[in-house]
């Protein structure tokens, strides 16, 4: 008898709100392997609130500064309905909006352990445990000895672009 669809847990459901394009392609590829799905990605306010708009979001990632454009009004919609979200920044977190202040500010760079942390604690815990991050895994002593803490899966995964791209 095949498990019916509707009974199993759903995954939380991310919007991306982010114009820098390598760090919307690493967000994609980080939140599934810490248990979330991506509903989709924007560069743009007008974007941003489109998808809003139409798509279940259980939970968001803005960049505080998009451009020339202010999160602002995306902030306030999420706000609004009650939907979490977590604000990145390079730059200090003066430039937050004011409204929201109070929230949760992810500091660029970060790393998958940073994003671990604050999604965990500000959306909960990933639905399923297709998550295969762990703050406590195991490393061997070559990675320890490297200062390397990502798990083997990861250092391959962050390899691979690295040599595609001549060690970019």
């Amino acid at each position: 008898m095949a498990a019916d669809p509707e009974a199993s847990p759903k995954r939380q459901r991310i919007l991306i709100v982010e114009d820098e394009p390598f760090i919307t392609l690493a967000l994609e590829a980080m939140l599934p392997e810490l248990g979330f799905d991506v509903v989709g990605s924007a560069a743009k306010v007008s974007t941003a609130l489109e998808l809003i708009g139409r798509e279940r979001i259980d939970g968001a990632i803005l960049d505080v500064n998009l451009g020339l454009q202010r999160i602002d009004p995306v902030a306030d919609v999420l706000a609004g309905r009650g939907c979490p979200f977590i604000f990145t920044t390079g730059y200090s977190i003066s430039g937050l909006p004011a409204r929201h202040a109070g929230r949760v500010v992810l500091q660029k760079p970060f790393g998958l352990e940073q994003l671990a942390t604050l999604l965990h604690a500000e959306f909960g815990a990933p639905v399923d445990e297709r998550s295969h991050f762990k703050t406590d895994a195991t490393h061997s002593p070559d990675d320890r000895r490297s200062g390397d803490r990502r798990p083997p899966a990861r250092r391959a995964a962050d390899a691979a672009p690295r040599r595609a791209l001549g060690g970019f």
